[in-house]
């Protein structure tokens, strides 16, 4: 989805996607308990659905911001840094959601190939996360 430019369907999305993530994250949490068992999987649905979350919330704040402006360019710029902040979030969740994986696979003596992409994936979205903090500090000095 791009999210330089929000709409009522993207956010609709969201907000099924989260009621989705936090359902299918107590089913896992539960089975977990139940089973005494790797509350892995279930952090990894409860990371996606704070994501959805965040967005959904982005929106209505989007949404405030076009109410209470009169300004289509002010608009247009509040519009376009909310979505740098909405990809460093979602950059932030991969980081988090690949070392979730690497953790467990290390911990679980998984194949060591595996463990390599996975430290490499973290890595490189660690990289883009950097990367984009810096073109929002740019963004905010314009």
């Amino acid at each position: 989805m791009d999210y330089n430019t929000f709409s009522k369907p993207k956010m609709w999305t969201n907000v099924v996607g989260g009621i989705v993530c936090y359902i299918l994250f107590a089913y896992e949490f539960y089975a977990s308990l139940i089973h005494d068992s790797s509350i892995t999987s279930s952090l990894l649905f409860l990371l996606l659905a704070v994501n959805c979350t965040f967005r959904v919330f982005s929106y209505a704040k989007l949404s405030k911001i076009r109410k209470s402006t009169d300004n289509e360019s002010q608009f247009v710029k509040a519009e376009r840094r909310q979505g740098i902040i909405i990809t460093i979030f979602s950059n932030a969740t991969s980081v988090l959601v690949f070392l979730v994986l690497l953790i467990r696979s290390i911990m679980t003596k998984g194949p060591i190939a595996f463990d390599v992409i996975l430290g490499l994936c973290t890595i490189c979205f660690g990289v883009i996360l950097v990367q984009t903090i810096q073109n929002l500090n740019r963004f905010d000095r314009l």
